[in-house]
């Protein structure tokens, strides 16, 4: 972990910012998703695991393992699930896990396992103090240093507003951008 650089005195305390709530991850709901993927796969002849989730602010995702389908009476006869099977299934996995969208991250690049993000029942929200105060913040080095976020697994996205030619602030009309 990279330690805080001393702040000017001339600089507004951290402590005018909110600290963020820590909130707990439903194991419950999540291994009942988890179940629910598995078994909507399976009603479409796609043998499946999900083999790990990393929780987000507003999304969870499900780390899916495909599995193999027999093809004949061999065992030779074996052939791994094609990941655009998985991917086709789009919106009946919405429908099995009433869900009003889905993403389907096919393959995780760098992973051996497919995607699936589900929005959270309940979002959280992002405050600017813990990631003004993270390790990666710090690592930055820079007096242009800017907080974008978290990321879908949660951990703080920044990013040197000096190196970037360009930045693009997404949003709806009216909802504060130029602020």
């Amino acid at each position: 972990m990279v330690e805080a650089p001393p702040r000017d005195a001339a600089l507004p305390s951290y402590d005018l910012l909110l600290s963020e709530k820590n909130v707990k991850p439903n194991e419950r709901h999540i291994n009942q998703t988890a179940g629910l993927i598995e078994q909507t796969l399976a009603e479409f002849g796609i043998p499946s695991q999900v083999v790990g989730y990393q929780v987000g602010p507003t999304i969870t995702q499900f780390a899916v393992e495909p599995g193999y389908v027999n093809k004949g009476e061999s065992e030779d006869a074996r052939s791994k699930v094609r990941v655009s099977q998985i991917s086709g299934l789009q919106r009946d996995l919405a429908l099995a896990l009433s869900a009003k969208r889905l993403r389907i991250q096919a393959p995780v690049p760098g992973r051996s396992f497919v995607g699936i993000e589900v929005p959270n029942k309940q979002s959280s929200v992002v405050r600017m103090r813990p990631i003004l105060e993270s390790g990666v913040f710090h690592a930055l080095n820079s007096p242009l240093g800017i907080a974008l976020g978290r990321d879908v697994s949660g951990q703080p996205v920044v990013a040197d507003l000096a190196r970037m030619p360009h930045l693009l602030i997404a949003g709806t009309t009216g909802s504060g951008k130029s602020i």
